[in-house]
């Protein structure tokens, strides 16, 4: 058995058998190999993408399959068409008559919402269960060329007891194919989809003899990049006509003036502050957009600073206005600024 953190149990795990486990028939199949589970993902919707708690939501299907001889006589007759169990009487077949495992959801966040599920029974041996569900997952996101990032929301799954010398998953499968439901998501484009089958290696300190428990994995991966539209539009393109607009304290002549726009426009570049730090967490790095922020901090300081030290160096006369130092910074700064603009995209771009 893994050992999880008890205030995360109620939310990890998908309980297929609800009490299977208490009647000694309903037992994993004998075998010298470790049963074979293939599984699918169908996706219908992903939604509710919560930047700041790494979190959103899926709306799905999830189906198991694997072999199991004993199903050929079911309830002691040989079995000779497909039987298909559903809801209500899924479980109570599940729980008295056919093995079914159990499983994880790593990465789930609270509990899981199983409105309907489905078992299939074939004279071939062949057991298929499906379930319709709702839930919350996480993952962790990189922002760093946020609101120009690419993320990858996962669907982390184990078995829930079985480790791999007697369970492993096999050919696991997301549907749809991107080409024929591109639209999973709103407000962002999905760019791939793949499975990957991993393995986790757990301590048990219960049994000596295996101090260390190996369980199968499969990962479902559906990497998607951010529209920007709003954020440009409605973040940036002002930002950015702000941080500009402060230049003209290089063309204005009154001093008491130029600091008051500069102070001013220094102020609104804050209140932008605020609102990217209200739509991301706390991360230990800078994202594009508070890189930005920052840069126009420093500009609108420096320009500030600049009319100042011509001030100082010409007065408050009429000699300050056509002073060499503001001819030049009034092309020097809005130049610096689209440079650096332009360099800090490219850079964080190819961070993504």
């Amino acid at each position: 058995m893994k050992f999880i953190n008890p205030f995360l149990l109620a939310g990890l795990f998908i309980l297929l058998s609800a009490s299977g486990w208490s009647n000694g028939v309903l037992q994993p199949p004998v075998s010298d190999k470790p049963l074979e589970m293939s599984v699918s993902l169908f996706i219908n919707k992903i939604f509710n993408i919560n930047s700041v708690d790494e979190t959103y939501q899926i709306d799905g299907y999830l189906e198991f399959a694997w072999h199991d001889e004993r199903v050929r006589n079911f309830e002691g007759k040989e079995l000779t068409s497909t039987l298909i169990f559903e809801n209500d009487v899924a479980v109570e077949v599940m729980n008295s008559t056919i093995w079914v495992p159990a499983f994880e959801l790593m990465n789930i966040q609270g509990s899981i919402e199983i409105p309907n599920r489905s078992i299939e029974l074939h004279p071939s041996g062949k057991v298929i269960y499906d379930i319709r569900f709702f839930g919350t997952f996480s993952t962790e996101m990189n922002f760093r060329s946020f609101p120009f990032d690419t993320q990858v929301f996962e669907v982390v799954l184990e078995p829930f007891t079985f480790d791999v010398r007697y369970m492993v998953f096999k050919k696991p499968r997301i549907l749809p194919e991107l080409e024929k439901k591109p639209k999973l998501l709103s407000s962002w484009v999905i760019q791939d989809m793949r499975t990957l089958l991993e393995e986790d290696v757990y301590d048990n300190p219960e049994d000596p003899e295996n101090p260390k428990l190996t369980y199968s994995k499969v990962v479902f991966e559906i990497k998607a990049e951010r529209m920007t539209g709003y954020y440009l539009w409605q973040v940036l393109f002002p930002l950015f006509i702000i941080i500009m607009a402060s230049f003209v304290i290089f063309w204005i002549h009154d001093f008491s003036t130029q600091l008051g726009v500069g102070f001013t426009l220094m102020l609104t570049v804050v209140a932008f502050n605020f609102y990217s730090a209200s739509i991301l967490p706390q991360l230990p790095y800078q994202t594009f957009i508070e890189t930005i922020i920052i840069v126009g901090y420093v500009f609108i300081f420096l320009g500030i600073l600049a009319v100042i030290v011509n001030s100082r160096l010409y007065g408050k006369t009429e000699k300050s206005e056509k002073s060499p130092l503001l001819r030049i910074l009034r092309f020097v700064f809005p130049v610096a600024f689209l440079v650096a603009i332009f360099s800090l995209y490219f850079l964080f771009h190819k961070s993504k």
